[in-house]
């Protein structure tokens, strides 16, 4: 586990490491009643180096909190204060708004479980036939999870997809060599065989170079198996899960602070800076000007440490 150095970093950048001190600009001092903007920083170190760095321009009100209304309950219409229910134009914009939400947490959680078991082989479970019973296939999934946990410790992160004909199969996250002649025969003695005699399930495995990720692109396979958990399935209900893991997956503690930048230049400059302490080894950005946000991700470190910005 890398420790966090905070001297070499502010050696290149300003930061604000207490809650006492205050960025630049930052004028609550007898100003009430007014919103400031602040870029927070906020950084997961992962077992084996991977890292994760997201600065992000928020807005904070100086002044008394502001009391919310209260929520309706999940899939439950809403009431304004004068009794008045929302119609269905509404409670379906609303329901649309919150699926969209579960849907960026999921993949959020699946990326960083998925980094946090080093993840760096993909396993994927299909049918035979066009599988759309959820329920059955989530029976089989746990049957064979069950079975190959007996075999060996199995840690996991697994997303069940749904094709465009409508065939439920899964994808599985896993670290290091699969057996998979063993995955395999467990996989197709779970779903058993067809009234002809014939194999009615199929078991694959996949490490990095099948996805065009290079030696050094194992952490990039996070987010590859992620976006599955924002794709709309007919067979997943409002409450039903978007993904599966395996118990004992315990995500690093965030590392927050302020930072005293007050542009995104600024903002990408200071990330850059801080993430290169860790090296920029199979580096991954994403930036939005408009939302105030820029990301950066980093693959475990495999040789010496490599901190040049990659543009």
């Amino acid at each position: 586990m890398h420790e966090f150095h905070t001297d070499s970093i502010e050696s290149s950048s300003t930061f604000v490491t207490t809650p006492q001190e205050k960025p630049q600009g930052w004028t609550d001092d007898g100003d009430r009643n007014t919103w400031q903007d602040v870029y927070t920083a906020r950084q997961r170190i992962f077992p084996n180096g991977q890292s994760e760095l997201t600065i992000s321009k928020e807005k904070y009100f100086i002044g008394p909190a502001v009391l919310g209304k209260a929520r309706a309950k999940r899939g439950e219409r809403m009431t304004d204060d004068e009794g008045n229910v929302e119609d269905d134009e509404q409670f379906g914009s609303r329901r649309a708004r919150n699926d969209d939400v579960a849907s960026r947490r999921a993949k959020k959680n699946v990326r960083l479980c998925c980094k946090e078991i080093s993840a760096d082989r993909l396993v994927t479970l299909t049918y035979r036939e066009n599988m759309k019973d959820r329920d059955l296939a989530l029976k089989h999934f746990d049957g064979f999870r069950r079975r190959l946990g007996r075999c060996k410790a199995f840690h996991y992160v697994a997303v069940m997809e749904e094709q465009e004909r409508g065939a439920i199969h899964f994808h599985i996250a896993v670290n290091g060599r699969q057996d998979y002649n063993l995955v395999r025969s467990i996989w197709q003695s779970v779903v058993g065989l067809g009234q002809k005699g014939e194999q009615m399930a199929q078991a694959n495995v996949r490490d990095p170079h099948k996805f065009g990720f290079g030696k050094n692109g194992a952490h990039k396979l996070a987010s590859y198996i992620a976006k599955y958990c924002g794709k709309q399935m007919d067979v997943r209900e409002l409450n039903q899960k978007r993904y599966f893991r395996s118990k004992g997956i315990v995500l690093p503690v965030v590392n927050t602070w302020r930072i005293s930048a007050t542009t995104m230049l600024g903002a990408v400059q200071t990330a850059f800076s801080i993430v290169a302490e860790f090296g920029l080894e199979g580096v991954q950005t994403w930036c939005n000007n408009a939302l105030g946000v820029v990301w950066i991700a980093t693959a475990p470190r495999s040789g010496p440490l490599i901190n040049t910005c990659p543009f």
